[in-house]
């Protein structure tokens, strides 16, 4: 029987969870100074003489400005790219990771659960990282920014699930923001938010399907190991 400390509603999603994607703003953050990125990218942009508009040309977003690079020419993102690349393997050398990240993921193994990252970063930093931490054996598929790139419609993270070949309806994903939740929604999927690592406990509630919002993510490894494997484990 689940006890009682686990609500009811995160109970059912984990009765229903085979595999957990977590998103990469949950664990870290491998740009960590943002703004000194995206500068340098507004440099390397305005002395090849490319005019951007004041919105683009006023934003603190590194990703705002990859994307703005890559509409100039495939040269000026692949320059923006190595810019974002290296902060992110800098980053990836010394930022902190989430307390109760080993504890979720052992969580997930000693219950049977297969474990996905998906990051907005390169994939070679999110390796890099995970690598530092001890961690990179504890999970599966790291998809990052080249698969992002390389699929659009990756906001309904639909192409996530494709490609580590799960069932969205057989998935929970751990998020930080009320967007990714929503993002796992739309695709099918059950969505975990964790509170105050990006936002507050009532701005990560609400969207479709099914949801739930956690304290931490050594309260989510407990209310898993505390549920046990998902119904359909060992299921033919």
């Amino acid at each position: 029987m689940t006890p009682l400390r686990v609500r009811p509603h995160l109970a059912e999603i984990l009765d229903r969870t085979d595999h957990v994607v977590v998103t990469f703003s949950v664990l870290g953050n491998l740009l960590p100074e943002p703004d000194a990125v995206a500068r340098q990218i507004f440099a390397m942009l305005d002395e090849s003489g490319h005019r951007m508009s004041i919105l683009i040309g006023t934003s603190d977003n590194p990703f705002d400005m990859l994307a703005e690079a890559y509409g100039v020419s495939e040269e000026a993102g692949r320059r923006a790219e190595q810019l974002v690349h290296n902060a992110e393997v800098d980053a990836a050398d010394w930022v902190p990771v989430t307390a109760g990240t080993a504890e979720l993921f052992e969580a997930c193994r000693a219950t049977g659960r297969t474990v996905a990252v998906y990051a907005p970063h390169s994939e070679s930093a999110v390796g890099r990282y995970l690598h530092r931490l001890g961690l990179r054996s504890l999970v599966g598929p790291a998809l990052g920014r080249g698969f992002a790139m390389r699929n659009p419609a990756v906001r309904t993270m639909a192409p996530v699930f494709d490609a580590i070949g799960v069932w969205a309806e057989e998935t929970a994903v751990v998020c930080a923001t009320f967007a990714a939740m929503s993002a796992a929604q739309r695709a099918g999927a059950h969505a975990i938010g964790v509170e105050r690592l990006r936002e507050p406990r009532k701005m990560l509630h609400g969207g479709e399907g099914r949801n739930a919002v956690v304290r931490s993510l050594p309260a989510l490894a407990e209310a898993m190991t505390a549920c046990g494997p998902p119904r359909t484990a060992g299921a033919t």
